[in-house]
């Protein structure tokens, strides 16, 4: 019999407390990482629902959550961080959800609980938070024409933001003469009518930088540079617009007046708790610009998300505004300004929160928060996250997720790896189990297959796209691959669009944010491959200004992006399917199924794959550091795991395993 511990942390405390169970409760868990029979998701652990006993342990545990009269109780509105031992050896880390207690002649019987692996949790901490609420400070950089400029036409080794050609204005051509000839130097490509780009890897480095989440992301592929070489177009409006990031508003004195904390070092202030009794928060920031009729906001931000945006024009004298939010204690404020001119100003805080007499009025506790000389913020500054395309991080991470085949998994809730899928698998070890399994009963099952997969991003509005489209049937950069087999069919639809670009003339490729009727449009989120990433390349002459009126100047090199990526040796390309490139006019093979899917669809597809369901008694030490990526070989055959559902108590693991062609 194995000793099993279950650990919960305590929301307050921090720490993490053994919860006793029942002597004959059976706990199971289930492991997948990835599952033939859904073949484009990430699964993690999971445990059937069990009991355990309302003890004085688990009561205090539990915080008595069956009396909801209670102010501080267990919350069920989030999962707690847990871990499993077996035996005192690690086994799981993830959360455990509160599920339900039971109350019988009054008193508390049991709790049921459930346990969720550490990938799991993942979504939770993204809690629905948009691209957009990420920290890209680490990323802004300096805007001017002259930046843009070299970034399009003299900077060889590319950065994390870069200017790709794609047009959301006009359509432009090459030699055809008239207003969108990019060929004549009266009508240049201007500064102002691009959007930036960001590199995937630096996404994902902001949300590893983000202290609130606590994740550290690692793996190979991450430095991969099919996937550095990767990039985000940052289009989020019909219209590129210059817009400021907001700048901290910084404060260098305080006269208390009691209710509130105030860090002069972070600029941050918080309702303290001393005022239990309050009516309401009266709170409010003064701003005085040294100069009148400049257009500026005033941003308020809790606990680092910003809640509030108050726009204005200047006047000259004071201009107060009221701070929005629920000031409940321990949440965190602080104040920012933008503008898109630079501007000086003078700013102090009045926070205020008032509290009856106990004689029908009111008493009101004032705190000032102040600075001695006028700031000053200066707009040069292009901040990435003003320009994110409305996507969840949670639906962008699944997404990068499917395009490259990746599997992402973390032992411990902290530190994410993350591998394209047959790496993973390659990396494992293989372990006879043979003498641990059970005999007398082994099911083989056929392996469920699909007469059709369909490879797909969403449908785009571009005016090339369309036609694409119209004289192929399908849309760019989509692959219905038909297996030959019986079955249904399946779909992999990325929430990205696939930007068919134009190849005006030699080597220069340009794309268009642009609708058949030449209509401004905003698409859907849309990845890119820079083509040389340490390289221009070299095409006819074009022009390109760095003024919003008046001729261009005359280059013949310029980075280029579109749909695929050169490492001086093979092209690569974030297609579905082998397409022509727009570029080079060859066709290119390393597609992303070519690359990512084929050698593990093949292996699930082979005639002779089959799913075998076997069981076995696992010892302690196996059982802890059996992983989801090694190869089980019984008797003379190989297999990878596709499920395993474990018994904690007795040891006794049900696998639901695949047979494995892989080369070893």
């Amino acid at each position: 019999m194995i000793t099993v511990g279950i650990y919960i942390k305590d929301a307050v405390t921090l720490e993490y407390n053994r919860v006793e169970l029942f002597d004959d409760e059976k706990i199971s868990v289930n492991s997948s990482i990835q599952n033939v029979n859904d073949i484009s998701k990430t699964f993690t652990d999971f445990s059937k629902t069990f009991t355990v006993p309302a003890t004085k342990q688990n009561n205090k545990i539990f915080k008595h959550w069956y009396e909801n009269s209670l102010d501080i109780g267990f919350s069920t509105l989030v999962k707690s961080d847990a871990y499993i031992e077996l035996d005192t050896i690690p086994f799981r880390t993830g959360k455990i959800q509160l599920e339900t207690a039971n109350i019988k002649d009054g008193q508390p019987q049991h709790y049921s609980i459930t346990f969720i692996g550490a990938l799991g949790t993942l979504k939770d901490k993204f809690a629905g938070l948009f691209l957009k609420d990420l920290d890209s400070s680490f990323y802004d950089i300096a805007y001017t024409p002259t930046i843009v400029k070299d970034k399009v036409t003299t900077t060889t080794t590319s950065a994390d933001v870069m200017f790709p050609l794609i047009s959301s204005s006009r359509y432009w051509n090459y030699g055809a003469g008239g207003d969108e000839d990019i060929n004549l130097n009266h009508r240049p490509i201007r500064y102002n009518e691009l959007f930036p780009a960001i590199k995937l890897r630096a996404v994902f480095d902001m949300i590893d930088r983000d202290s609130k989440w606590n994740i550290n992301f690692n793996g190979s592929f991450l430095n991969d540079a099919r996937f550095t070489s990767a990039y985000l177009w940052l289009k989020n409006a019909e219209t590129f617009v210059a817009k400021s990031s907001p700048s901290l508003i910084t404060y260098d004195s305080v006269a208390p007046g009691g209710g509130w904390t105030v860090n002069l070092t972070n600029e941050t202030f918080k309702y303290d708790g001393s005022i239990p009794n309050w009516l309401y928060f009266d709170c409010k920031i003064n701003i005085t610009l040294t100069v009148a009729a400049i257009d500026y906001k005033v941003h308020t931000y809790k606990n680092g998300i910003e809640i509030g945006v108050q726009t204005a024009t200047s006047t000259g004298l004071n201009q107060t505004f009221t701070i929005p939010g629920d000031f409940s204690q321990g949440d965190v404020f602080s104040m920012y300004i933008s503008s898109l001119l630079p501007i000086t100003f003078g700013s102090f805080l009045d926070l205020n929160i008032i509290e009856p007499d106990g004689m029908g009025g009111e008493i009101t506790y004032s705190t000032t928060v102040n600075k001695s000389a006028n700031q000053t913020v200066s707009n040069t500054t292009l901040s990435p996250k003003n320009y994110f395309p409305e996507i969840k991080i949670e639906d962008f991470f699944s997404g990068i997720l499917k395009m490259f085949n990746l599997t992402c998994y973390s032992s411990d809730g902290i530190n994410y790896t993350i591998e394209q899928l047959e790496s993973y698998y390659t990396s494992g070890t293989i372990t006879d189990i043979t003498k641990y399994i059970k005999s007398d009963s082994v099911d083989l099952n056929r392996v469920k297959t699909y007469k059709k997969i369909n490879f797909e991003y969403e449908k785009s509005e571009s005016i090339v796209n369309v036609g694409f489209k119209s004289a192929n049937n399908i849309e760019y950069g989509s692959l219905f691959y038909d297996t030959g087999n019986d079955g249904e069919e399946y779909n992999i639809k990325l929430p990205f669009e696939d930007l068919n670009f134009n190849n005006l003339s030699g080597l220069l490729q340009v794309g268009y944010a642009l609708k058949s009727d030449l209509q401004k449009y905003t698409p859907k989120p849309i990845i890119l491959y820079d083509y040389k990433p340490t390289a221009l390349t070299t095409a006819p002459t074009f022009h390109f200004a760095t003024a919003l009126t008046g001729n261009g100047s005359a280059y013949t090199t310029y980075k280029a992006f579109g749909q695929e990526f050169f490492n001086g040796t093979d092209t690569f390309s974030l297609n579905f399917n082998e397409q022509q490139s727009t570029l080079t006019n060859q066709l290119v093979s390393n597609s992303l199924y070519n690359q990512y899917y084929q050698n593990y669809l093949l292996n699930i597809f082979d005639f002779k794959a089959r799913l075998i369901k076997v069981s076995g008694i696992l010892p302690t030490s196996l059982l802890t550091s059996l992983k989801l990526n090694d190869r089980l070989i019984i008797r003379d055959k190989r297999y990878l795991v596709n499920t395993f559902t474990t018994d904690l108590t007795t040891g006794e693991v049900s696998f639901e395993l695949l047979t494995d062609f892989r080369a070893l």
